[in-house]
């Protein structure tokens, strides 16, 4: 996966279904509970490759916790079972759930191409230049930053309210901030159990 204007590798059905296995045996065994380990490995060398990725846990609607990496310091595989653990029990913005909440639970896995620093700068201009349902976004403005995925797109459909959720989120003061802050856009595959 390249920048955002260049088309992304799509993984290989076997590969998604096994990372998504490895991300649930590894969440399992964080929490005590036995689970049945994912098989043997698809033969894909993407499964070795270092990634930018976030994994997300779901109850129902409900978010149970949601982390992940803009940089990609492990191989694929590692880094899926490393923030499964972390997002099912050490986000800070979510109660942990309990073992008894583990077959409740749906894991979602984005791959994400590389953040490409915006051209536009600043709220408005960054706002305008947004493909909704597309793109991802890394909002800075500062020390302060924040990030939304695009499947956030579903739940704040236009550009301006996603904008602004994330720099709530960020902490950003958008009226008196808002010309200076930085933006940098990138691409997801998502696919979920």
């Amino acid at each position: 996966m390249k920048g955002v204007d260049e088309p992304h590798q799509t993984i290989a059905p076997a590969t998604r279904r096994w990372l998504l296995a490895s991300a649930r045996e590894a969440l399992a065994r964080a929490m005590g509970v036995s689970a049945e380990p994912p098989g043997p490995a698809p033969d894909d060398p993407l499964l070795d490759e270092r990634r930018r990725l976030f994994v997300s846990w779901h109850d129902g609607p409900r978010l149970v916790g949601c982390i992940g990496t803009l940089q990609g310091e492990r191989p694929l595989r590692d880094e899926v079972r490393y923030y499964a653990v972390q997002a099912g029990l050490h986000d800070p913005r979510t109660p942990m759930p309990t073992p008894d909440e583990l077959p409740r639970l749906r894991g979602e896995i984005s791959v994400l191409t590389e953040p490409v620093p915006m051209k536009e700068q600043g709220l408005a201009e960054i706002t305008r230049a947004l493909v909704p349902g597309r793109d991802g976004l890394v909002l800075r403005d500062g020390g302060r930053r924040a990030v939304f995925l695009p499947v956030v797109w579903s739940s704040l459909p236009t550009r301006e309210a996603f904008v602004a959720a994330l720099c709530r989120k960020a902490g950003i003061d958008a009226q008196r901030r808002g010309p200076f802050v930085r933006g940098e856009r990138f691409l997801a595959e998502e696919f979920g159990e």
